[in-house]
């Protein structure tokens, strides 16, 4: 998995990160010793231990002496524009001579192996180009089933169709061999998100010819429209195993809730070429004339369901607890009952050869009742009882929906349930042949339970979880308890509260959290402890955002909120952090139960120790630890006795990250900026103290629509969540590990002190789809990426010494092989003084140079014009200007964003005795400078820039340093008034005492003048765009048609009153922004030529 990053070694040399290079005199060699080659991670940090460069990550050498070059510079800036953009940009600044130390470790490669997959039934058990892989839908269970013969089945052989509602990637409608072998499917059925929740067949003498099936829905017709549509469309067997899909009716339905909308459809029949369509909500059934595409009518009936058609093409319709059949047309036949008892809540029917009918009953039976044809009750199939936690029993289903009767004379039932989704199979005197199970919510997930690899837990989101067998022998699991299912008398959690489904051992108790799978895509802001009794998990315990758990909000708690608070109100006045705890163990909150504390909060994880730890509480990370335990195994906690882990925790940048893990010897691992590092990092925290910060620029799923594909070993995209708490690798000298979900398909494993271990698995954009035909116990996954929106994997080592991880989407579990190779380097001491830092900043200098001198001269035409350009900042004179590209870099947004590289550009031109400049930059604010260095705006935010050559015919073009007549003009607005500063670095006859010096630590640079010339500007901005224009005199330009003279333009970016980034049409050797006199020096031999042009 770690192939890829032997193709870095020439860019770390580039950069300055001189891997395994000879060693070089103007650079600060950090040498180490490996007695095997491996991957190897070096982080520099000085005298009191506070990181300031992550120096090499996950980078491959080979054994013996290595040497990595360190350019002296700290990795603590963070460029957001650039992020934005698609650019990776850590501006460093210089350190100050000292010493450092090295510490870092050595691994060996990191092997994936397949090892079984959970909770999908396909084979193979994930989707597959030509989609016999995989199973069903993620996001709904299965609903509809028909039987369909050779000739209306894509893969030409009989099938059984099964139907599902919505789906997101896989087949929501998939044809099925008798044996239960997938043939075929396909994702969406006539319209975005919906598949195939009701299907059937017209098998009258009047059939419109070419239709095989017809599949009915209902969904809205945009996004958050409120506004419903019925999607009716008619299927026919096409090419490539598959069916052609034809419109037939699509009809708004009006002003209809989303929830309302998917229980609105309730049953569905054909029979020569009119469709019904029940609307139980309604009372009604829609008729559809399929040859006309239209519906022609609406009738009246009570709450109808399923309904089908006999041999006799007389119609059977469930309508409230009756079944009624209709010998003639509708409306005009008014049906007789033919089943009048024994049904509670039927949902659909079929017929068997000799006319006996099936019904899926619900209710509190929850089976397939069988009745002869005249309507007597014949038997019932299934075990009998509402759905409910407990052990599973097979023999049980789960709100029976659609079935159907196959040629083998097998009754299929698909349970539209999620604990657990399920396609059973039955003889038609009522055993059990088979079912099949699954697949996985739309991310997957599942934990193994560290202390007993047998077992699995799953859940679906706040549905419930259930407990799976694993046999590791064969590679299969089977449903064994469903350990959480509430119903509507159980106590309702907080807001987008998922099922408990991490196991934690506390004094002989087994307990459930679910802090790390309730939020897809960072740290949820509240999180519950469950404790099992008697195989059911009970809430015992919760802390979090008072405001997102609505039973807080009702009159019986009104009393105990903080004095200022009311969590019914928006903004920080309904801000309030809680802890509960069931005192009583009742598993149900009261009010005397709740302790608060004023304020906002943010994610929550629970330690395995019962302790929650709140990434922030107002502005601090926060662990509440047990004070005692009830008899009753209920934990108790006080929130006054809360211990501060740190302090200046920041709110997440975007949707990523926000939890905490509290570790060993005093490390945390926050994962967001802690003060004073960047809110774009990750954090480490020892005793209370932030020593570590870990570039992160694309922190969430949305933010990593921006990002690029990763140019550099251990570069975070997109990171998420937790993949669940610390965890120890057996063998391993590393100390406890971490991992975090990627969005972009990778899991990113550190060291509980911070040192990136690696990155498992590929990007998406590089990486092999798990896509695979075929599937093998122990093949390799090493190339494969998990993909985008891989949003629940989970990471486990068991009590045997492996490493699992669950891969998300599939649930598959996956062995990992090789951390237990993690071995520590020796810390090694370097001295950094003023000499190596100054050899450094040469040789990033020098090296930039060559690069950009390897592009080769560069001539930007300057138009004379005798039309005065207006200055308003809106271009419109600039059609016929030669535009110089100052910043194309960047990447267009993958997904999702407007955001898109880099377009950058600059033109001059000359008109009435004056220089005129326009920018085309779209960032109205990018000149916007904090203006706290008067005599150097280049170091405190963003600006327009321009070099001016000398008029000197003379003077060398290669001259690298500045003559009489060299200027640079600095252009930024300063407290909305745009200043021009006007840089002379030779002025003939200046004192030593009158120069201006820009000094570092290092040396110090003079300018014979710097003249502040803003009562000579002209200056305008228009989104994004800018026009500026200074006399000709000033400048010292003499121009003329033909005219030749070196120079550049360019800007600079920046916030929060640092400059991030110096870009230029033609100079490209100005990567430094951590060092004065580099970034005031003028260097004319990299400047290209100003041709004017022009009367």
């Amino acid at each position: 998995m770690t192939k890829k990053h032997l193709s870095l070694l020439p860019l770390l040399l580039l950069v300055g990160h001189f891997a395994n290079a000879q060693q070089s005199p103007a650079a600060i060699p950090v040498q180490f010793n490996l007695k095997q080659a491996g991957y190897v991670t070096l982080v520099i940090e000085n005298g009191d231990g506070t990181r300031v460069r992550n120096l090499i990550s996950e980078t491959y050498f080979p054994a013996g002496a290595n040497t990595v070059q360190w350019d002296g510079l700290d990795d603590l800036g963070r460029d957001a524009d650039g992020a934005k953009h698609g650019v990776y940009n850590v501006p460093g600044k210089m350190v100050a001579p000292g010493q450092y130390t090295v510490r870092g470790l050595v691994r060996g490669a990191i092997h994936a192996h397949y090892e079984m997959a959970t909770y999908s039934p396909g084979t193979p058990p994930w989707r597959t180009e030509d989609h016999t892989g995989a199973w069903l839908a993620n996001h709904t269970p299965p609903q509809a089933a028909l039987f369909i013969p050779a000739k209306a089945s894509p893969s030409g052989q009989p099938a059984v169709l099964l139907g599902c509602y919505v789906t997101e990637g896989p087949d929501g409608l998939a044809w099925i061999d008798m044996s239960g072998r997938k043939r075929g499917g396909r994702s969406w059925v006539g319209g975005a998100w919906t598949a195939a929740p009701f299907i059937a067949a017209d098998n009258g003498p009047k059939a419109v010819p070419g239709n095989d099936i017809y599949v009915v829905s209902a969904w809205e017709t945009d996004k958050q429209s409120g506004v419903a549509e019925l999607r009716l469309n008619a299927l026919s067997v096409g090419k490539k195993n598959d069916y052609n899909v034809k419109q037939i009716v699509k009809r708004s339905l009006g002003a209809v809730p989303l929830e309302q909308v998917k229980e609105m459809i309730t049953g569905f029949a054909v029979n020569n070429g009119i469709a019904l369509i029940s609307i139980a909500g309604k009372n009604s059934i829609l008729i559809a004339d399929i040859a006309k595409s239209r519906l022609t009518d609406s009738i009246k009936a009570n709450a109808p369901t399923g309904m089908c058609y006999d041999k006799q093409g007389r119609l059977l319709l469930l309508a409230g607890n009756q079944l009624l059949r209709f010998s003639g047309t509708l409306p005009d036949d008014k049906g007789q009952v033919l089943i009048s008892s024994g049904l509670e809540a039927p949902i659909a029917l079929t017929l068997d050869n000799s006319g006996r009918i099936y019904i899926s009953d619900r209710g509190r039976s929850h089976t397939v009742k069988v009745f002869s044809p005249e309507g007597k009750f014949v038997r019932q199939i299934g075990t009998p009882g509402a759905p409910a936690a407990g052990p599973y029993d097979p023999q049980h289903m789960n709100n029976p929906a659609g079935i159907t009767i196959d040629a083998e004379q097998q009754l299929w039932v698909t349970e539209n349930d999620y604990l657990p989704k399920r396609v059973s199979v039955w003889s038609l005197d009522g055993k059990l042949i088979r079912a099949f199970y699954g697949p996985p919510k739309y991310g997957g997930g599942g934990t193994l339970d560290p202390q007993d690899k047998t077992r699995f837990y799953y859940t679906e989101e706040s549905k419930g979880a259930m407990e799976f067998a694993l046999n590791w022998q064969t590679g299969t699991s089977a449903v064994k308890q469903v350990y959480y299912r509430p119903d509507a008398d159980d106590m309702p959690l907080a807001f987008r509260s998922a099922a408990p489904e991490t196991p934690l051992y506390y004094n002989g108790q087994q307990y459930f959290t679910n802090c790390y799978n309730s939020s897809p895509t960072n740290g949820w802001t509240t999180a519950f402890l469950f404790i099992k009794r008697n195989g059911i998990a009970v809430p015992v315990a919760a802390m979090g955002q008072a405001a997102q758990w609505d039973l807080l909000k009702s009159a019986a708690f009104r009393s105990g909120w903080p004095q200022g608070v009311d969590l019914n109100a928006k903004g920080s006045s309904s801000q309030a952090f809680f802890i509960w705890q069931d005192q009583n163990g009742d598993g149900r909150a009261q009010a005397g139960e709740v302790q608060y504390q004023k304020g906002n909060s943010g994610g929550v994880t629970v330690m395995p120790d019962l302790s929650f730890c709140i990434a922030r509480v107002n502005d601090k990370a926060m662990q509440f630890a047990v004070t005692g335990v009830s008899k009753a195994g209920v934990p108790m906690y006080d929130i006054t006795k809360g211990k501060v882990i740190a302090q200046g925790v920041q709110a997440p940048a975007s949707s990523g990250g926000d939890q905490l893990l509290e570790g060993p010897d005093g490390w945390s691992v926050i994962t967001s900026g802690v003060k004073p590092y960047s809110q774009l990092s990750l954090s480490g925290v020892k005793n209370g103290v932030p020593v570590w910060s870990y570039p992160d620029l694309w922190p969430g799923l949305h933010a990593s629509h921006n990002a690029p594909e990763a140019d550099r070993a251990g570069q975070l995209i997109g990171t998420t969540r937790l993949l669940g708490g610390f965890f120890n690798v057996k063998g391993s000298a590393a100390g406890s590990l971490w991992a975090i979900n990627g969005n972009h398909g990778n899991v990113y494993v550190f060291t509980a002190d911070g040192l990136f271990v690696a990155s498992l698995f590929e990007n998406m954009r590089s990486g092999t789809q798990w896509r695979m035909p075929g599937g093998k116990r122990n093949m390799s996954l090493d190339s494969i990426t998990l993909g985008e929106e891989n949003f629940w994997p989970g990471i486990t080592a068991t009590d045997d010494g492996k490493v699992y991880l669950v891969d998300g989407a599939r649930s598959a579990i996956v062995r990992l092989d090789g951390l237990e190779t993690i071995t520590r380097l020796p810390d090694t001491k370097i001295a950094v003084n003023q000499s190596s830092l100054n050899r450094s900043l040469a040789v990033m200098s020098s090296a930039s140079a060559a690069q950009q001198q390897a592009g080769g001269p560069r001539v930007l035409e300057v138009n004379i014009s005798t039309q005065k350009p207006i200055v308003d900042g809106k271009l419109n004179e600039w059609a016929k200007a030669s535009w110089a590209d100052i910043d194309k870099r960047g990447v267009k947004a993958n997904f999702n964003s407007n955001s898109k590289p880099y377009d950058v550009s600059g033109a001059l031109m000359v008109s009435n005795g004056r220089l005129y400049a326009a920018f085309r930059t779209g960032n109205a604010h990018l000149a916007d400078n904090s203006g706290e260095m008067p005599m150097a705006p280049f170091k405190t935010g963003g600006a327009l820039d321009i070099m001016i050559g000398s008029s000197d015919t003379k003077a060398d073009p290669a001259r690298r340093t500045a003559i009489a007549g060299d200027y640079r003009l600095l252009v930024s607005v300063v407290d909305g008034k745009p200043q021009a500063l006007l840089y002379k670095a030779v002025v003939p006859g200046t004192k030593q005492d009158d120069k201006v010096p820009f000094s570092s630590p290092s040396r110090t640079i003079t300018f014979d003048k710097v003249d502040n010339i803003s009562s000579q500007l002209q200056f305008a901005g228009s989104e994004g765009n800018y026009e500026l224009s200074v006399p000709l005199t000033a400048l010292g330009i003499q121009a003329g048609n033909g005219t030749q003279i070196k120079g550049d333009i360019g800007i600079l970016r920046g916030s929060n009153g640092e400059t991030t980034s110096r870009l230029y049409w033609s100079n490209k050797a100005t990567g430094i922004t951590a060092d004065v006199p580099s970034e005031a020096t003028l260097s004319p031999n990299l400047w290209g030529t100003f041709l004017f042009k022009g009367k």
